[in-house]
């Protein structure tokens, strides 16, 4: 189907909805991740307006890969996210991100709402570019109860902000509204820019400047060159991006350095894996592949890409040989 949710953001692309009995575990684009902590990724919806020029992912309009985008029906998500959470074993916080803009799923207040509504759960938030937010979208997220937007603002110059969005519609004068806004509202706000160094250096220094005047914390990100993303600078070292936040943090008075136990994340049960590496499985196709010559099937309650396929309808059953698997994001290929 097409992307018609009547919203400008949304570019035109063939988009998959994951809904009952689609399992929400195995995908990268779409579900939970769980890693293995009290911490889990929620990823409702992958598309994204944007073409970040150092996107990891090659998303956006701009994207040479990517031929499939999902949305997860809100209540098959919350479901699968109570199953997780009921059976982990310290309280859980919960992180809405993605492959794409998240906040555009349009039922994500009611997402932010059902998952808050657990008792186990102490914190959501979610991380965004802040393109689509709004009052009212800011307001119905506070009141749905959303504790934190982890915020991906990589400039605060409009026309470089602009050039690293990939979006000519990027507008940080809107976007500081908001952060005022939200704050008034009482959520909290993480400035979670990427460094790309020799790009946006004195910006990284403008962003902690300017977050440490409004009380924001930080988790500033290092430019990562995936073999499918978007290559625009020479990758730092560990080492060079943590001096180079160390640097900052002196010369501002400011901690960059984030710990788990800042945010209480411990060690947790898992519910997988299901699958090793070189196991054979039988499984259903159910949705077209999130990449070219990819499919998705589903085996032992997980769904399971299969490389190096295409034109399989949906409903055939293919047997395939895992030849990966971490953190239970299972790729597979015809045995």
């Amino acid at each position: 189907m097409r992307n018609k949710f009547l919203n400008p953001y949304f570019y035109s692309v063939k988009l998959e909805r994951v809904k009952e009995p689609i399992p929400l575990i195995g995908h990268i684009a779409f579900g939970i991740i769980d890693r293995g902590t009290n911490v889990l990724q929620v990823r409702p919806f992958s598309n994204c307006p944007m073409s970040c020029i150092f996107c990891s992912v090659d998303a956006g309009p701009n994207s040479r890969s990517r031929v499939t985008e999902y949305i997860v029906d809100a209540d098959h998500l919350i479901n699968w996210v109570n199953y997780i959470v009921d059976r982990k074993i310290h309280q859980v916080s919960i992180l809405i991100d993605g492959v794409g803009e998240p906040i555009l799923h349009p039922d994500i207040v009611k997402i932010v709402k059902g998952i808050k509504e657990n008792r186990k759960v102490f914190e959501v938030a979610i991380e965004t570019h802040g393109l689509p937010l709004n009052e009212r979208l800011i307001k119905g997220l506070a009141n749905a109860g959303l504790d934190r937007i982890n915020l991906s603002l990589d400039s605060l110059d409009e026309n470089k902000a602009k050039y690293l969005s990939g979006h000519k519609g990027y507008s940080v004068s809107k976007i500081l509204k908001m952060i005022d806004l939200a704050l008034n509202e009482g959520l909290k706000i993480m400035l979670t820019p990427v460094w790309i160094k020799g790009m946006n250096d004195e910006d990284i220094i403008n962003l902690v400047k300017f977050g440490k005047e409004k009380g924001l914390s930080f988790g500033i990100q290092k430019y990562v060159a995936h073999p499918r993303g978007r290559k625009v600078a020479k990758e730092v070292s560990w080492k060079e991006f943590k001096e180079f936040l160390s640097k900052i943090g002196e010369m501002l008075d400011v901690n960059l350095f984030l710990s788990p136990s800042q945010f209480k994340v411990f060690p947790d049960v898992r519910l997988g894996p299901v699958m090793d590496v070189g196991e054979k499985v039988v499984g259903e196709v159910v949705l077209d592949g999130w990449m070219k010559n990819e499919v998705i099937i589903t085996a032992r309650g997980r769904v399971i890409t299969v490389v190096g396929v295409s034109d399989v309808p949906k409903g055939i059953s293919l047997k395939v040989k895992i030849s990966r698997n971490k953190d239970e994001i299972y790729l597979a290929r015809l045995s």
